[in-house]
């Protein structure tokens, strides 16, 4: 008998070998031996003889043949014992799911299930001293993607991880080519999943606001949206087009913000009282000395506060004195986890809101959306609703104007008694800043003006003002406070209020410094201007109406009529016609939202719906051949699980360190730049005698140098 035979009848190559006490024994104490390993190293890679020569093939091929095979089953009995982990039901497919799916937690769970599978898989996308070295790829998710495309390769089932990859990738914007590549390698899903997966979302959103709006407070944004449709074969059923949409938001407010069950009936009651008079418009005109305090207060600490914040204050030693704080907010709105306001994008429709009977088709399709139907649901509305309806000025206008022009219907619904339309801020702050922009302009010529300064640091496009694009972006850029050279009482009450410009005013002609007067103007108006959007981003909702005469003033004086309107309803609401509870749920929930826990995360409800049409039309929205106004449609609830799922993907696997908004560069240089120009401007004005401009310049010889005005003026132009 040769050793092959012996060994073979050894280990249960015979029967009579099975339960000899003899072999027992010789098998086991094989098998349990420390010189078992060694002797299976030996077999597979056996040493050279006296260390010479060629090693001896031994039993490797044979041994690697049973560890892939070995290896094969052990794989195949681990994948399918965590397969059930990686079923995705249908009813999965939602905003708590997607947004919820903790893939740490997961891949340890993973780990703890099939230890022999990870480690196969550590050692395939890692050695040891990579292992030790590695600082780029998380090993972790690379172990689970491994493991999640061979499951989704195995079945189509067990693509819990490939459903949430696709939804991911394709809200980023992945191209429906490179979505199938990923498809192939068994990553994601198709890209008619992801397609079809939108649809669903929408759906349940859709169904989760139908259900919310019954229980929950809530406030309603909507406005057009102008996508182009192009083609690049024209035939007659298949041309380039322009479509004006409407789209339209839900706001849910939080609990507290829940209106009487009799609101109704009390507003209108209240408001057929009040209405036969108007507030007093002397109130507006001579002002209140405690909000005239309030906002001096406010605008001097708009001074100081860049001063603080410049480079050559970073390392004073009293900044922190109690004199240099801001001043305590008056009514500044709660934030926190409970207060954040939830956003639900209804479907976009097909539909011009621009004119009165646009408007109105909308509205009746807003509320079909929302399961609104039948007569007595309507009934409920008319009766006991009051629902706040925010738009831009034109959306407001054409809102009141539909009150009007049905105020002799049948009913209440169609009376329109229970909408409450109301203008957004954001859209204000635009047209405050137009407004600053129209009237300091200038030419490149003068000194001093805004068309000169864009001149000299090259800012394209701010010639003419506009509402549309990045007009508003850049221009706010433009006014908003980045550096005072130095701040005090002094430079505000004598060369910034509206006391030191009435002073100048009452100088006879041959005094009056006319280049001093306007920069004089243009400090005050852009302090109005820069409190009114820190209240804004603060949420002081009581620092926003201390300016509601200012802002009147500003466009009545202007000639925007359209604004001037929207203030004086605004005022005759505030101080006439609401009761106590509307006032202050429109003071409270109307103006401002938060969508996140920040003190200064507030921002004005219409914003926050051309943020949502952007997304709409620019960040979500589909090209080609499918991408159909039926599509758009469709899609449009689901952006803000979208929007959620992408700030989960990122804070998962850390990505979200990249940021989420451009860079700006820094403006030192061309403020420089702009503070040579003029400076060598009001230098020639010396040389050739002009007495008002080097009175405006050398404003402060008289006492020890603070800042000269122009240069207040380059500091505020130049600010962000």
């Amino acid at each position: 008998m040769d050793l092959p035979l012996f060994l073979d009848m050894l280990f249960w190559g015979h029967p009579d070998c099975h339960a000899h006490a003899k072999f027992r024994y010789a098998r086991t104490s094989l098998l349990v031996s420390e010189e078992l390993p060694n002797i299976l190293d030996h077999w597979h890679r056996p040493p050279r003889i006296q260390n010479k020569g060629r090693r001896p093939a031994g039993a490797r091929n044979v041994l690697e043949n049973f560890t892939v095979r070995v290896t094969n089953s052990l794989i195949d009995n681990d994948m399918e014992a965590i397969a059930c982990r990686f079923y995705s039901k249908p009813a999965d497919l939602t905003k708590e799911h997607l947004t919820s799916f903790n893939f740490r937690a997961f891949a340890s769970l993973i780990k703890s299930e099939v230890p022999l599978l990870w480690k196969i898989f550590e050692r395939v996308v890692f050695s040891d001293a990579q292992g030790r070295c590695n600082i780029q790829k998380d090993l972790t998710m690379v172990i689970l993607c491994m493991i999640s495309q061979g499951q989704n390769c195995r079945s189509h089932r067990r693509g819990m991880l490939s459903k949430i990859w696709a939804l991911y990738l394709k809200a980023c914007g992945l191209s429906a080519r490179a979505f199938d590549a990923l498809h192939l390698l068994g990553i994601v899903m198709s890209h008619k999943w992801a397609a079809n997966a939108y649809s669903d979302l929408s759906e349940h959103a859709m169904e989760e606001v139908s259900k919310v709006i019954h229980g929950s407070p809530w406030v309603i944004t909507h406005d057009n949206v102008n996508i182009p449709m192009r083609v690049f074969s024209q035939r007659l059923h298949n041309q380039s087009h322009f479509i004006s949409g409407c789209a339209a938001t839900v706001w849910v407010l939080p609990e507290d913000a829940k209106l009487s069950p009799n609101v109704n009936r009390n507003f209108l009651t209240y408001q057929a009282q009040q209405s036969k008079t108007q507030f007093s418009y002397s109130d507006i005109l001579y002002g209140d000395p405690e909000t005239d305090t309030r906002l001096e207060t406010c605008y001097i600490h708009h001074i100081l506060s860049v001063l603080l914040n410049s480079p050559d204050f970073m390392s004073y030693k009293h900044r922190d004195a109690d004199i240099l704080q801001p001043p305590p907010p008056v009514n500044e709105l709660p934030c926190g986890p409970n207060r954040v306001i939830q956003q639900h994008i209804l479907k976009t429709q097909d539909q011009e809101e621009a004119s009165y009977d646009g408007n109105d088709k909308a509205i009746l399709g807003w509320f079909h959306q929302l399961g609104i139907l039948s007569e007595e649901q309507l009934k409920k509305i008319g009766l006991e609703c009051l629902i706040v309806w925010i738009g831009d000025q034109l959306t407001a206008e054409r809102l009141r104007g539909l009150q009007r022009y049905r105020h002799e219907d049948i009913n209440s619904y169609d009376w329109m008694d229970w909408m409450l339309p109301t203008f957004g801020w954001f859209h204000l702050v635009m047209a405050f800043a137009n407004s600053l922009h129209k009237q300091y302009l200038g030419t490149s010529a003068g000194i001093g003006g805004l068309q000169q300064a864009f001149d000299v640091l090259q800012c394209k496009g701010l010639q003419k003002p506009e509402t549309k694009g990045p007009f508003w972006a850049h221009l706010d850029e433009a006014l908003s406070p980045t550096e005072l050279y130095e701040l005090a009482v002094k430079v505000y009450t004598e060369y910034v209020s509206r006391r030191a410009l009435s002073k100048m005013e009452n100088m006879p002609d041959s005094e009056r410094d006319h280049v001093q007067m306007q920069f004089t103007m243009w400090n005050a108006d852009i302090l109005s201007y820069i409190e009114l959007t820190e209240a804004i981003k603060f949420g002081d909702v009581s620092r926003m109406e201390d300016l509601l005469p200012t802002l009147l003033f500003r466009f009545a004086g202007g000639g925007n009529s359209k604004y001037t309107i929207e203030i004086l309803e605004l005022l005759q609401g505030l101080r006439q016609e609401w009761p106590d509870e509307v006032r202050n749920f429109v003071r409270k929930h109307c103006w401002l939202m938060n969508r996140s826990v920040k003190r200064d995360g507030w921002t004005p409800y219409d914003k926050g719906q051309d943020q949502n049409i952007c997304d709409i039309k620019v960040t979500y929205h589909s090209f080609g051949p499918g991408a159909t106004w039926d599509y758009l449609h469709k899609v449009s609830p689901a952006i803000p699980t979208l929007c959620e799922l992408q700030r989960h993907m990122e804070k998962e696997f850390g990505s979200a360190s990249r940021g989420t908004r451009h860079g700006i560069p820094s403006k030192e240089v061309d403020v420089a730049h702009l503070d040579l120009t003029l400076h060598k401007a009001s230098q020639l004005a010396e040389l050739c005698g002009s007495g008002m401009l080097i009175s405006t310049i050398f404003a402060f010889s008289h006492s020890p140098p603070i800042i000269p005005p122009i240069k207040v003026n380059i500091l505020l132009l130049e600010s962000t």
